[in-house]
């Protein structure tokens, strides 16, 4: 309902700028190209891909130096798997604003998706470090996710870290750093992790699952069991239920 709104909001905009507009063309292309831009976002969101690329593609034809407009179709041509076109305009939308710390972010995890491990941190850090940046702690987390995948465990647990001392409830550094301590067989420090998370966030397949192997290795059977039925009511058809199911504990 709320992305709804937004869409009909930028709508009502972009028609009060096309009447007042003397001409075919409106009377401020930028502006134009951003409200359009705004409005391919929204579409994107709602998962309305071919109206969302209309949008977008308007917004370039209005302002080929339009950022929001590079960024935003970068993102919709990675969500379509059309990586080639997604970088080459996440490339200018850099060009055009180097600094905008969520381009550096969502192209660090457009590189981390595609392998190039280096570079992604890289760009999350960059983003990281930008003053105004609002949400660091998500670029040190994305930044340790992609250092979990080279694998670089100590740089991750460093990356995590940072993120929760700007964050300390930040759900996704919280649950990667459980998970990262029960792998390296820190049971304690990984439970503290993890009830952490279970305080601030909704349960997923995946945290339940930690919990029901985390108690296990604790020889806490009754706080295993708690999570397993919790795990097999609210994920009944996930993978870590059937794991559970067959008694495999990794």
């Amino acid at each position: 309902m709320r992305q709804c709104g937004r869409v009909l909001a930028i709508a009502m905009m972009l028609l009060v700028m096309g009447c007042s507009s003397s001409g075919s063309k409106p009377s401020n292309p930028q502006n134009a190209a951003d409200l359009n831009a705004q409005l391919g976002l929204a579409y994107m969101e709602q998962g309305d891909y071919e109206q969302a690329m209309k949008k977008l593609q308007h917004a370039l034809e209005l302002d080929s130096q339009s950022t929001n407009a590079h960024h935003y179709i970068a993102e919709l041509y990675q969500t379509l798997g059309e990586n080639r076109e997604a970088e080459e305009h996440y490339r200018k939308a850099l060009s055009l604003t180097p600094a905008d710390p969520m381009v550096l972010n969502n192209y660090g995890v457009f590189l981390c998706r595609q392998r190039r491990l280096g570079e992604a941190q890289e760009h999350f850090l960059a983003a990281a470090k930008q003053p105004f940046y609002r949400t660091p702690e998500v670029a040190y987390s994305n930044a340790g996710s992609c250092a979990l995948e080279v694998p670089d465990m100590a740089k991750a647990e460093e990356y995590f870290r940072t993120a929760l001392r700007l964050n300390p409830g930040m759900p996704d550094a919280l649950y990667e750093m459980a998970d990262l301590k029960f792998k390296q067989k820190e049971y304690l420090q990984a439970r503290a992790f993890l009830q952490r998370y279970m305080d601030g966030a909704p349960a997923t397949a995946q945290s339940l699952w930690l919990g029901v192997r985390l108690e296990r290795h604790l020889g806490d059977e009754t706080t295993a069991a708690k999570y397993a039925k919790q795990l097999q009511e609210k994920f009944p058809s996930s993978q870590e239920t059937a794991l559970l199911r067959g008694q495999k504990t990794p």
